[in-house]
């Protein structure tokens, strides 16, 4: 399933709002990258330029809904009425209008006619009621019926409320103020499930939720299994809801089930013990003031639920699919693995003794923790997610692999529906698998606030805590003058790492040093000299660093704007080939590695590697190209086309498999097709 949002840029920052607040649930944190969410591919169309249209969605999943957000701005606009009859046309797609205004309606008369979300009818929490109905059309139109119509009335989402029926009684002290204190708070579950009823049955709420609960006078196991059975279940956990024994039977049925779960913590002053079966799932907190919780908590509590459910749904389906690649019989559980999942795999025999049923588990990405995974090892069950499904153990142990992962330019990744936080989810997860499979990651520095690096870290801290261990799984090269310029902020930051990263500086080419006055000064590219310079260095680094690596995996990469003597990521491929160095070019995230599998499918050099074009587009350059051919090292780019057409990637991969890797713009599929092209080097 994939997402795409679409919007007119004469809209921001308005929309801009909504889509961050959507984008920022429907995505994984790359500040958290062993955070659980939903992580559904999400991608962004919008027009360049006034007066234009957004890029085509040339997207290709078994699902795509696309979210179109309409108004005066566009229903005024040429040719917006067109882009959007054509949304239609996209193959698989099921399109969502929302409208801004009530002349949203106006932008076509076949268009006006679809249900729109129409968001001037939202009044307090925009933002939520908004992000709800959004999140309930992917439930609806992904999970619940695929053939479902749009006005479907019967696709609501069906959510249990397991909380404490009545208040703890306490015997009465001498203070009746603290009695009245306690027993208000004590009955905090039950206010909230009313109030959570009350706020979906009186309201619009009730298009998306179908809420209930167990009566007083009906037998537990019977409702149970009736309703638990086919709902998603929101625990609502106050002071006393671990004491009650139907609260504990509620969350174990639901496990047992396979049902989602969220936990809604209300606790006032604590409690004498944690349910067992409640951990694992998600929580969400919410402080009740004056015995009631507020209208944007309560939107809080059915996002959560929502979202919890298309995750379980989402993740099932791709479990499904990974499973039929697997040899024997895998259990799928649709959150990380724990102790409970124990009760369905183990069979005893007549005698007593005790037999493993299944051993192995497949569970959503990201991985647990290795401490979490030894009780599963002890016990003969071997726990995965779909990405490490096919491999067994650390076979890049001792490795060195390479990335070359960098920005497009903005206008590039436009064009196919991305932007830099694409290429920054990429990079975290390929540091995430090729770092938790033992290798160490190589690469050329980028040491900006917010950069690759600091996602970088953060993966090889969270490997050396795994470990136990002091060994630098992160090398950095870095070219001159570059590190020469170290501010004082640089440097503390390098001394606050060092434990973590290993900085490799390249010292000045001999040729290069020869036209400097002091190789302890800087130098700027500023001259055609000085860009030659820079030019000679940056080659002699990128050198060394590939022939340390064991293979190098390229994505993205700006065309124009470098300080080489070409574009960066493409200079890194051509060495790596001449060093016959194992390359994965991931195209699908635009940018030079993108121009690069083009020539390679087509057989003809793009324009935007000809000499010409990149003369155009790069001030200077001209004059940098014919100092290197002064200097008898002319950029060759007529055989460009001929080296490109014949490069040997050498990367365990099949002609089929590299041409999905050159094309997919969904990070677990290229991530999948590189790891099991390492696996077979």
């Amino acid at each position: 399933m994939v997402i795409a949002f679409v919007w007119n840029r004469e809209d921001e920052p308005e929309v801009n709002d909504y889509i961050e607040y959507a984008y920022s649930l429907l995505s994984r944190d790359t500040n958290m990258p062993y955070s659980r969410t939903i992580d559904l591919p999400v991608f962004f169309y919008h027009n360049i330029e006034d007066g234009a249209v957004p890029p085509s969605i040339m997207l290709e999943a078994e699902r795509i809904i696309i979210y179109v957000f309409i108004g005066t701005n566009s229903v005024a606009a040429d040719g917006w009425d067109t882009y959007i009859k054509d949304l239609y046309k996209v193959n698989n797609a099921r399109v969502v209008p929302i409208a801004f205004d009530r002349y949203a309606m106006n932008i076509d008369k076949s268009i006006g006619e679809n249900n729109f979300i129409r968001l001037y009818d939202f009044k307090h929490c925009k933002k939520q009621e908004l992000f709800i109905s959004m999140a309930h059309e992917i439930y609806r139109c992904g999970f619940y019926d695929r053939d479902v119509s749009m006005n479907s009335e019967n696709s609501a989402l069906k959510i249990f409320l397991s909380h404490t029926k009545e208040p703890k009684k306490e015997a009465k002290s001498n203070n009746p103020d603290k009695d009245g204190i306690e027993k208000k708070k004590d009955g905090d579950g039950l206010v909230l499930a009313k109030q959570l009823k009350g706020l979906i049955d009186e309201t619009s709420m009730n298009r998306f939720f179908d809420a209930s609960d167990i009566a007083p006078a009906y037998r537990f196991d019977d409702e149970i299994r009736r309703n638990i059975g086919e709902a998603s279940v929101v625990v609502i956990n106050s002071d006393v809801y671990a004491s009650r024994y139907w609260c504990q039977r509620e969350i174990q049925q639901a496990k047992r089930d396979g049902r989602p779960v969220v936990e809604v913590d209300i606790i006032s002053s604590g409690m004498d013990r944690k349910l067992p079966y409640a951990g694992n799932i998600p929580l969400v907190r919410i402080d009740m003031e004056e015995g009631q919780a507020k209208e944007e908590d309560l939107l809080r509590v059915l996002e959560a639920i929502l979202i919890e459910t298309v995750r379980y749904n989402y993740v099932s389906q791709k479990l499904e699919n990974e499973q039929k690649a697997i040899d024997g019989d895998v259990k799928i559980i649709c959150r990380p693995p724990e102790m409970m999942d124990l009760e369905n795999m183990i069979e005893r025999s007549e005698d007593g003794g005790l037999s493993i049923q299944c051993n192995k588990i497949m569970y959503p990405d990201p991985p647990i923790y290795s401490e979490e995974t030894e009780f599963f090892e002890k016990n003969g069950i071997n726990v995965f997610t779909p990405i490490e499904a096919p491999y067994d153990g650390k076979f890049l142990d001792g490795k060195n692999i390479g990335i070359s992962v960098s920005d497009a330019d903005i206008n590039d990744l436009t064009t196919i529906g991305q932007d830099e936080r694409h290429t920054k989810h990429l990079s975290m997860m390929i540091a995430n698998y090729v770092l938790g499979r033992g290798a160490t990651l190589i690469y050329g520095g980028d040491l900006r606030d917010n950069g690759y690096t600091e996602q970088l870290i953060m993966e090889a801290q969270v490997l050396q805590d795994r470990l136990q261990s002091d060994e630098i799984y992160l090398k950095n090269y870095v070219a001159w003058p570059i590190y020469i310029k170290d501010s004082p902020k640089v440097k503390e930051w390098k001394a606050k790492n060092k434990g973590l990263l290993q900085m490799i500086n390249i010292e000045i080419d001999e040729k290069a040093a020869a036209l400097v006055e002091n190789t302890t000064d800087a130098v700027n590219p500023d001259t055609t000299e000085h860009r030659y310079v820079w030019g000679k260095c940056l080659t002699k680094m990128r050198t060394e660093m590939i022939s340390a690596c064991s293979a190098r995996i390229c994505a993205g990469g700006r065309r124009c704007g470098y300080k080489g003597k070409m574009p960066g990521v493409l200079e890194k491929i051509l060495i790596a080939a001449e060093l016959g160095c194992p390359i994965y070019l991931l195209g699908g995230f635009g940018g030079v590695t993108e121009s690069v599998c083009r020539t390679i499918q087509t057989g003809k050099l793009v324009e935007e590697l000809t000499e010409e074009w990149q003369k155009s587009r790069n001030d200077g350059y001209a004059e940098l190209l014919e100092k290197y051919r002064t200097e008898g090292e002319a950029v060759d780019y007529d055989n460009l086309e001929k080296t490109l057409k014949n490069l040997q990637l050498n990367n365990g991969l099949n002609d089929e498999e590299n041409e999905i890797l050159f094309t997919t713009p969904y990070v677990d599929e290229a991530l999948r097709l590189v790891l099991k092209g390492l696996q077979a080097l």
